[in-house]
């Protein structure tokens, strides 16, 4: 027995065959494992292996379990499949679990995970600045996938003594921004021509120029901004798993959006003239653009207007929330009484009823924010029809 690095490590020193000394370092912690280990080396000097090494030679003869291509590949499929039965968000998914996946396996460079050590997942993540919450989350998930497959084994699994830390979010009002600020990057969303060379959504020449059309950007800003949607509720939406419902006479309230909740069931949202028409134009195209797409256009406002520097799409959420406690309530002319009345009023047992029966035809409350989002390229917005004798 010696120290080494301030701790006991045992060792096994012995003569074999024709007088060649051979030394082992034990993987044990007490002198009773290291005397058992002991016993094993006498019983058969040359066939005798440490745990460590034994774990090593059945990960190679195995294959080992690297953060490969076809690996990553099935853990996506897997997660794929988790999304379609609800049981994970695709936000979670394609924002979290793919990018930080890949951070890992560049980071162990095809290293067998087997043979990892807690301490060396902990070098790496202290070379990582940011989202080590995360970044253990998402580690953690593959090797319970893994283990789940038979691909590893408890014993060989060095996630599982690593802790994740607390999520310490910040709150929601230091994630808002102000009326002027919102309404200033709206305005700074503007279409622009990429240099020539440029790759990203459309295929360019040489001497090709090519302009991008941020309607739907704009389209998704006032949709997270003025009704508070998630990013993946407009996606869903725009997708047409969802409806628009164009209404008449029934004061700010320009319509209703029903689309599907992501804890099941339905969701209502009213909406003003400004975010009926961005939904509708979403909805026509058939999709919304996705995180790449905002975060590409937010860079170039931002290159253009430093002041804007830090902006994201996903504070917008913060921003009605916070806002919206100097807002403004807008109930529809005909129809603005909660389902709770109304399925009172119905005779129903609960609002379960109520809401999977006439959910779609209700018209719930609007909040309205001290906020005029106004872009040189949105399209005019029609008048609404009056009904005849209407005010």
């Amino acid at each position: 027995m010696r120290i080494a690095r301030g701790r006991e490590v045992f060792v096994i020193e012995r003569r074999i065959g024709s007088g060649a000394r051979k030394k082992i370092t034990l993987d044990v912690r007490t002198e009773r494992e290291a005397l058992a280990e002991l016993a094993l080396f006498e019983r058969d000097p040359l066939a005798y292996r440490t745990k460590k090494q034994t774990r090593q030679e059945r990960a190679a003869d195995a294959g080992g379990l690297q953060l490969d291509a076809p690996t990553l590949e099935a853990f996506s499929a897997d997660a794929r499949a988790k999304v379609a039965r609800g049981e994970l968000s695709e936000s979670h998914v394609r924002h979290t679990l793919q990018p930080y996946l890949l951070a890992w396996a560049e980071a162990l460079g095809g290293r067998d995970l087997r043979t990892v050590t807690l301490s060396e997942l902990h070098r790496v993540l202290d070379g990582w600045p940011t989202a080590e919450h995360k970044r253990i989350v998402t580690l953690k998930a593959f090797t319970a996938w893994a283990r789940k497959k038979g691909k590893l084994d408890r014993k060989d699994d060095p996630t599982l003594d690593l802790a994740v830390p607390a999520a310490t979010p910040r709150p929601v009002a230091d994630r808002a921004y102000t009326v002027a600020t919102l309404e200033a990057f709206y305005a700074a969303l503007t279409s622009w021509y990429y240099a020539p060379g440029y790759r990203g959504d459309a295929v360019v020449g040489p001497n090709d120029l090519v302009k991008v059309d941020l309607q739907p950007v704009r389209d998704v800003f006032v949709l997270r901004a003025k009704c508070g949607m998630h990013g993946t509720e407009i996606e869903r939406l725009a997708r047409g798993e969802g409806s628009i419902r164009v209404l008449e006479n029934e004061g700010e309230i320009a319509g209703t959006l029903v689309f599907p909740h992501k804890k099941g069931g339905e969701h209502v949202v009213s909406v003003d003239a400004q975010a009926l028409a961005a939904a509708r134009r979403l909805q026509a195209t058939g999709k919304a653009p996705d995180r790449v797409a905002t975060g590409r256009a937010v860079a170039r406002v931002v290159e253009r207007h430093p002041e804007l520097a830090g902006f994201a799409f996903q504070n917008l959420r913060h921003s009605f929330i916070t806002l919206g406690a100097s807002g403004r309530v807008v109930t529809a002319r005909a129809g603005g009484v909660p389902l709770e009345l109304l399925s009172q009023v119905a005779g129903h047992t609960s609002t379960t009823t109520t809401r999977r029966h006439y959910l779609g035809a209700h018209i719930p409350p609007m909040v309205v924010l001290p906020l005029r989002l106004a872009n040189e390229g949105d399209p005019k917005i029609p008048e609404r029809k009056r009904k005849r004798g209407a005010k």
